[in-house]
């Protein structure tokens, strides 16, 4: 009984001793715009690294219109997924998505591939999104 007691005492005489109730910043000179400017400088960044999935990829006489016709697809079977069409020499290529994460091009893989099943993905520089 008496330990009893001396816990209820000593959580107590701990509990409003360490009680705070107030907090106060201390802050140096030029922290508010060093942190401005990093803002300021992130809001400047276009693209990022990140993931893609690559759809399809062509070369030669009319690989063009063919991307552009496998473009059109996607967009129909996919209109909440963003696709881009580049090209790199010799080849055209479809890509779509712009994943920060390895994870969510592979979840949006997995609904893509079954129209597309040459589909992968493959690292990117995606479009940098604010949060």
């Amino acid at each position: 009984m008496k330990k009893n007691g001396l816990l209820v005492i000593c959580f107590f005489f701990f509990a409003f001793s360490f009680a705070q109730n107030n907090v106060s910043y201390n802050i140096e000179d030029g922290i508010n715009s060093l942190e401005q400017q990093y803002i300021d400088a992130w809001k400047k960044i276009k693209k990022i690294d990140g993931f893609r999935i690559q759809i399809t990829s062509f070369s030669g006489v009319n690989s063009k219109n063919f991307i552009e016709g496998a473009a059109e697809q996607f967009k129909k079977l996919f209109p909440e997924i963003p696709c881009y069409t580049t090209y790199a020499e010799p080849n055209f290529r479809l890509r779509a998505g712009n994943f920060s994460t390895k994870l969510e091009a592979y979840k949006a893989l997995q609904k893509i591939a079954l129209s597309f099943p040459g589909a992968f993905v493959i690292k990117d520089q995606i479009d940098f999104k604010e949060n």
